[in-house]
């Protein structure tokens, strides 16, 4: 009876919350939820500035409840609205794509690779280093040929070489020239060389060509044998028989000479070399491109101890050139001082000619 009594007002107010109730519990489950407002999100800081909007009509959405969220997902790319094609990646996030057929297609000719350049000094790099602007640079002067003064014999010389020391005697039949000497205390592959070849295992340096020597030789009657031969046997050096004479000056300035054999040591006698030179020649190599001639003893062997193929002389015993087995060495308390000018005598040991024998008429 007291529901009767109450207030009508609040009846109406208990009614109105029942039918909510009920209404509420009867939904249907895949039904949408009820739209709610977006949540603001905190924007995140970009890497790259943001493409400015291509102007246009402007594009209305309808509203739907089924519409995406204000904010997509970060895997998801933006579309344009108008071109309807995926934003522009970020280049720094992505590897590199790999060449495909089309980019073999759009690419173009080989290039040929670009020639070494030449090292540019550090001098001309650093500015620092630089000479100031107006200063005269002095360029490195050439070689110039040393003064090793007039060759120490008494005779009349023509000269086989214009600028060089090499000279013929054509009336003692020998050939003249000056060097120096290079080494006092060493093991020997030659007693004379070239200079700019074989310093380091010679006595004396000539400043001299090989041909002309050559030449000279055979002007004065000598004859060219054969070089050594190594296959398929062993075959020393041949040819004429020269002697080898030195002439210098020592401290004094007193005129001194000595065969050659005596600056040279046998290793295993420590005895002067006994072993006299031959007229070997050399040989010829001869370009097969531009059919040029090359006289192999310009190589540096011009006078030899131990045997090579392209000496001019050489020894006619076999004399190896393997630097363990050396047979020679320099006889150092016989040798002047480093730098020493020397002249060098080549004299062929030619056979006399026979006398006739005096017959008188029948």
């Amino acid at each position: 009876m007291e529901l009767f009594n109450t207030p009508k007002h609040l009846l109406w107010t208990a009614a109105v919350l029942i039918a909510g109730v009920v209404v509420l519990g009867c939904r249907p489950a895949d039904s949408p939820p009820p739209l709610q407002p977006p949540a603001e999100t905190e924007a995140k800081p970009v890497s790259e500035p943001a493409e400015e909007p291509v102007e246009g009509p402007e594009l209305k959405a309808p509203v739907s409840p089924e519409r995406e969220p204000a904010v997509r997902p970060e895997s998801e790319p933006a579309v344009h609205p108008e071109s309807e094609s995926p934003a522009e990646p970020d280049r720094e996030s992505e590897p590199p794509a790999e060449p495909g057929p089309e980019h073999e297609a759009m690419a173009g000719p080989d290039l040929e690779p670009e020639p070494d350049l030449p090292t540019v000094p550090e001098s001309i790099l650093d500015p620092d280093s630089r000479p100031p602007v107006g200063t005269e640079i002095e360029e490195p002067a050439e070689e110039k040929p040393v003064d090793l003064g007039p060759p120490l014999v008494e005779a009349p010389l023509k000269p086989l070489d214009p600028k060089r020391p090499v000279w013929l005697d054509a009336k003692n039949k020998r050939v003249v020239l000056v060097g120096q000497i290079c080494q006092t205390e060493a093991p020997l592959e030659l007693f004379a060389c070239l200079k700019g070849t074989k310093e380091h295992e010679a006595i004396v340096v000539v400043d001299v060509l090989a041909q002309s020597v050559h030449a000279g030789l055979l002007a004065v009657g000598a004859e060219v044998g054969n070089p050594v031969q190594w296959e398929p046997q062993y075959k020393p050096a041949s040819g004429t028989e020269i002697e080898v004479t030195v002439v210098w000056k020592d401290e004094k300035g007193q005129r001194k000479t000595a065969r050659a054999q005596d600056w040279i040591q046998n290793i295993e006698t420590k005895q002067a070399m006994t072993q006299p030179w031959v007229f070997a020649g050399s040989g010829f190599w001869q370009d097969a491109e531009t059919g040029e001639r090359f006289y192999q003893a310009e190589g540096g062997d011009l006078i030899c101890v131990a045997n090579f193929a392209s000496a001019m002389l050489d020894v006619p015993i076999q004399s190896t050139q393997t630097d363990s087995a050396l047979m020679f060495f320099a006889f150092t308390e016989r040798i002047p001082p480093l730098g020493t000018p020397v002249t060098l005598v080549l004299t062929p040991k030619l056979e006399k000619p026979k006398e006739k024998e005096n017959s008188e008429e029948p």
